[in-house]
């Protein structure tokens, strides 16, 4: 971290072209790990920092005032906000300091394994699907031709398996499994 915070200082010392380095010694940088944005701050000394998140509108979704700090390392979980470009403002003694930030949701599939069951029957099937806590999954079960042959919903809790017999249906099946939060996952065979 003080590699960190030296290096800040000096690059934010170069880049404000200010004559004066202890005006110009705080410095922000942003990380992003999926939903988690991690701010990283490092003033000259102890004070009062302002840190405020507005989305594209230049709208107002969150705001706090850190007190009596000369840095720190501060995660805000943008997962409940909506996908678009968002404004990290920082405010101290020194000035404002604005870092945009592009957030995107990613693309989240349910673990979920289809895998044929040898010998005996033709077409058994044993599905797995990684689950925490209680959750209400639904299978779809289709055949060659898109054509719904199977549709159930069960309560869970935590991971499921179960065998399909499917011995009915020859040629292709796709499996399509779905959580309550709209996580979906299919599933060629």
């Amino acid at each position: 971290m003080s590699i960190f915070a030296a290096a800040l200082i000096t690059i934010s010392t170069a880049f404000a072209g200010i004559d004066n380095p202890e005006a110009a010694a705080t410095g922000m940088a942003i990380m992003k790990q999926g939903a988690m944005i991690k701010v990283f701050y490092k003033g000259t000394k102890t004070s009062d920092v302002k840190v405020a998140i507005y989305s594209e509108g230049n709208k107002l979704v969150f705001s706090e005032t850190i007190r009596k700090v000369d840095g720190f390392v501060r995660p805000y979980n943008f997962s409940s906000l909506a996908e678009g470009e968002y404004s990290i403002v920082l405010t101290d003694e020194n000035g404002r300091q604005v870092e945009r930030v592009s957030y995107s949701l990613g693309k989240v599939e349910k673990l979920a394994n289809v895998m044929h069951i040898a010998g005996g029957e033709q077409n058994k099937y044993m599905l797995t699907v990684s689950n925490k806590g209680k959750d209400a999954i639904t299978v779809k079960i289709y055949d060659e031709k898109g054509s719904l042959v199977y549709n159930q919903t069960e309560q869970v809790d935590g991971d499921y398996a179960r065998i399909y017999n499917l011995e009915k249906y020859s040629g292709a099946l796709s499996f399509e499994v779905s959580d309550s939060h709209g996580i979906t996952k299919l599933i060629s065979l």
